[in-house]
């Protein structure tokens, strides 16, 4: 989906954004960022560069409605977590979604993200 190049400092971390938000959290501390990544912005900062690199088609969707300057690496790997946990079904409506402009931002595709996983739940 989507792969996190995090330089900080001299260290350096490639993560992919599919993981728990916990495995994120601990490899970032493995470099020495204390921040919680919820409130890290992925605008590039001096000591903190953060490039996401998309691996697929879905990456690439997810991408395009990544603002640098507002959104944050948690938010954005919240969101990849939650479309790596949908079903092919959910996961093809929601890429409609972005592709028509319903979801023009991360946190609108975390809202319709949830709501997508609260609704196939509630039929299990």
């Amino acid at each position: 989906m989507i792969t996190a190049s995090i330089r900080f400092l001299t260290n350096n971390l490639i993560a992919d954004l599919t993981c728990r938000t916990s495995e994120l959290q601990n490899n970032l501390q493995g470099i020495g960022v204390l921040t919680p990544p919820n409130l890290i912005t992925l605008d590039n900062a001096r000591t903190l560069q953060i490039h996401l690199i998309p691996d697929d088609a879905f990456g690439e969707c997810i991408c395009s409605i990544v603002n640098p300057k507002r959104d944050t690496l948690g938010n954005v790997q919240r969101l990849c977590r939650y479309v790596y946990c949908m079903n092919e079904q959910n996961k093809g409506i929601f890429m409609d979604k972005i592709a028509s402009g319903k979801i023009k931002n991360v946190m609108q595709g975390l809202k319709t993200a949830e709501q997508m996983r609260e609704r196939t739940e509630k039929y299990r």
